[in-house]
């Protein structure tokens, strides 16, 4: 048996400005997304987590199975590797950690499992797992749609600054960081499909606005530049009609302000996680008491300091 694993993520800043090119900032956090592959007869896809049935299918087929999101997934992996050498075997995958009450945390689950089962199949061809092979199957799932931050978090793990489809160490120190669930799942794509007919719309002045704060995080990250980003990330909201600010993240968003902290939805937005700042950890014990009490739950998420893991 081939086992790989690759943590989730949790985009610190620069949503929506890193599709316009700007540089944005990601960590890796420790959930794990797992793929256990052993040789047998015939292809077979099990999945827990996504919210499918198991799927088979006996030969690698012309075109995707349409049942269930991690076969179509794995599918797509294994159209980068061409079919060379790959033997038939089971992909056993496990997304679990990435839900809780039946519902996705909006921690990157499908780039981790990307990954995780990219890692598997290079390991199973003698190979060094590959970033951009990754990133490629995980583009085609996707539809070509997003930046890939996610897959950068899950195959490199720890701080990431991230541009252009590259990632490189985030040198610069962080402020403390808790993240925060709204108990509701957000669409991601449709997130995205709005942002493109923002943009057809050509006014992208609210996103030049957030690639500016968010390349000044990057020099030099503080709870007053975070605040600013918050700031243009509400008008670039506004300005498309994307509709970011659910009222659990304007709840959390009027908390963190009354402790002196700052607070940003994370990624597309619409609901999942979001991350409030800090100063110094015991500045969150008070916010932490009043968001129970508002109904949203802080979540124990430590930083994944490795990426990609692979064992036999």
């Amino acid at each position: 048996m081939i086992v790989g694993r690759a943590p989730g993520k949790a985009v610190l800043w620069g949503e929506y400005a890193v599709l316009a090119g700007a540089p944005a900032a990601v960590l890796a956090v420790d959930r794990q997304a797992v793929c256990e592959l052993t040789p047998s007869a015939d292809y077979c896809f099990i999945a827990s987590g996504f919210d499918a049935p198991e799927a088979e299918f006996r030969h690698l087929p012309r075109n995707p199975p349409e049942a269930a999101p991690a076969a179509l997934l794995a599918w797509q992996v294994l159209n980068t590797f061409d079919g060379r050498g790959l033997r038939p075997g089971t992909f056993r995958m496990g997304t679990d950690a990435f839900y809780a009450k039946g519902r996705k945390l909006g921690l990157g689950s499908s780039a981790a499992l990307c990954v995780a089962v990219e890692g598997a199949c290079a390991r199973w061809l003698g190979e060094a797992p590959r970033y951009q092979r990754a990133l490629a199957a995980h583009r085609r799932f996707q539809g070509g749609r997003g930046s890939g931050i996610d897959v950068a978090a899950a195959f490199f793990g720890g701080a990431l600054r991230f541009q252009d489809g590259e990632a490189q160490p985030l040198v610069a120190a962080l402020p403390q960081c808790r993240f925060v669930w709204t108990g509701e799942g957000a669409d991601t794509g449709r997130y995205i499909d709005r942002f493109a007919a923002y943009l057809n719309g050509g006014d992208t002045l609210a996103l030049d606005r957030l690639a500016e704060q968010s390349e000044r995080l990057c020099r030099a990250p503080s709870l007053d530049a975070l605040n600013g980003y918050a700031q243009a990330l509400r008008q670039l909201d506004r300005a498309a009609g994307l509709g970011i600010y659910t009222a659990a993240h304007r709840r959390a968003d009027s908390l963190a302000k009354v402790y002196k902290l700052a607070y940003k939805p994370c990624g597309a937005g619409g609901g999942d996680i979001g991350a409030v700042f800090a100063e110094s950890p015991g500045q969150f014990a008070e916010f932490e008491a009043a968001a129970g009490a508002a109904g949203l739950t802080v979540l124990d998420l430590e930083a994944a300091p490795h990426g990609i893991e692979i064992r036999t």
